[in-house]
């Protein structure tokens, strides 16, 4: 997965029928932001979409998918507003096998990050979105209510190799519901650990947990508190992205180490309207 370093500039415009400068707008996009204190250095500047010139199809893009669709192709980060959701900012992949990806969380093993952390640390989601970072459960169940998404989990095994884990359909339900994980059928090279039932359960279907909110099904102990990372646990795991080592069964162990792991997801394809206006 590529990232990249944006360019500050020092004005704003807004394209939309015409030009504005101003450092009012400036303020208003950044106040608009749910999730801006997951920008490393907290300048709205630095999205590839806010630069000489926004215009609104950029401005009130859903996803990855639409900016790409609308000639962004650069990877970095973009302000998009998907469906009934404020403004947040997401890292777009728009290199890896076609493009168009929106980045829900990243951890390469080489940067130690802090995954112990509690429900609302995973509902706001924290990390800096060009690094290690988990989106926020709440934005996550936000952006995949919009509509039809196709899930990849990637993974760089023990010798630099890329592994893939597709679902065709991914969804987060609402907090009142744990934001369970719901996905569709598999396909790629990684080995399906999510949604086959093994002697540590299944994750699919899994209610969320974290140090503070024990949703598994594991008897007296809680698995997120053991495991030291936020997930959807059965009994405790046989996939775990948010930990310092990776875990994917059969391909991510302690004896060989993966690398670096990512959740991407795009539009499936299906119900997928492209709204009238961005």
């Amino acid at each position: 997965m590529l990232l990249y370093s944006a360019p500050f500039l020092c004005t704003l415009f807004i394209f939309n029928g015409g030009v504005v400068s101003s450092p009012l707008v400036f303020q208003k996009l950044s106040s608009e932001i749910g999730n801006k204190h997951m920008l490393g250095n907290k300048d709205p500047y630095a999205l590839e979409n806010v630069q000489k010139y926004v215009t609104d199809k950029d401005y009130l893009a859903r996803d990855c998918k639409h900016a790409f669709h609308h000639g962004r192709k650069k990877s970095g980060l973009y302000v998009i507003r998907p469906k009934n959701c404020p403004l947040m900012v997401v890292y777009c992949d728009m290199e890896h096998d076609g493009g168009g990806w929106t980045v829900l969380h990243r951890n390469n093993v080489s940067q130690n990050a802090l995954w112990s952390r509690t429900w609302n640390g995973y509902k706001k989601g924290f990390g800096n979105l060009l690094g290690n970072h988990w989106l926020g459960n709440e934005f996550i169940h936000l952006l995949t209510q919009q509509n039809a998404f196709s899930v990849r989990f990637l993974l760089v095994d023990s010798e630099g190799k890329n592994k893939h884990a597709d679902y065709h359909s991914f969804k987060v339900d609402s907090e009142d519901k744990g934001y369970a994980l719901r996905l569709g059928h598999y396909s790629g090279d990684a080995g399906d650990a999510l949604t086959t039932i093994g002697e540590r359960g299944i994750h699919d279907n899994m209610r969320f947990s974290t140090q503070d909110q024990d949703n598994d099904r594991r008897p007296e102990r809680n698995c997120a508190l053991d495991s030291a990372g936020g997930w959807w646990y059965d009994n405790c795991y046989s996939a775990l992205l948010t930990n310092n080592v990776i875990h994917w069964e059969g391909l991510c162990t302690e004896s060989r180490k993966c690398k670096l792991a990512a959740i991407l997801i795009r539009p499936n394809g299906q119900n997928c309207n492209l709204p009238s206006r961005y």
